[in-house]
């Protein structure tokens, strides 16, 4: 499984915390690298450089989400479609999949999918290819990882 770049630290308030760990760990492949005395789980892609990029706590109430979603890098668009394929097996719902298309990074191959409180995530890797249009395009990460950078670049194929 490929692993998450990373995330500058979020906090996210949780209804049922133990849910939310073994989701990020399991899902995600997150390491619980540490619980503070007042229960809050905090969790890294990698122990050795980051001592959290998440935290979950609890404190929720209802069903108010507190976010608008939160974004993992990861190096290659075949590692967003690795991800895809293991949420659909998962029965991770998956919100919607795109093409970012951004001034002066590149277009972004993005997967976004709900953890199991509701809340957005999204799974991206960024592509240099990309064609002048500049604009956001739906992906079918069905496809090859080939189809699905000529869809997210609008160098190739439309997503079908």
């Amino acid at each position: 499984m490929p692993k998450i770049k990373g995330l500058s630290h979020v906090v996210l308030y949780v209804n049922d915390l133990d849910k939310m760990v073994a989701f990020y760990r399991d899902v995600l492949g997150l390491v619980k690298y540490r619980e503070n005395s007042r229960g809050m789980v905090f969790l890294t892609s990698d122990p050795d450089t980051e001592d959290h990029e998440l935290a979950l706590t609890k404190g929720r109430e209802g069903q108010a989400k507190l976010i608008a979603h939160i974004a993992w890098k990861v190096g290659t668009p075949a590692e967003v479609k690795e991800y895809y394929e293991k949420f659909k097996a998962q029965g991770v719902p998956i919100d919607h999949c795109v093409s970012h298309a951004y001034e002066e990074m590149g277009n972004t191959v993005s997967c976004y999918f709900l953890d199991p409180e509701g809340n957005c995530m999204e799974i991206y890797a960024l592509i240099k290819e990309r064609d002048e249009a500049r604009i956001n395009r739906k992906l079918n990460l069905d496809k090859s990882v080939d189809e699905i950078i000529a869809q997210a670049s609008g160098l190739g194929a439309a997503a079908s």
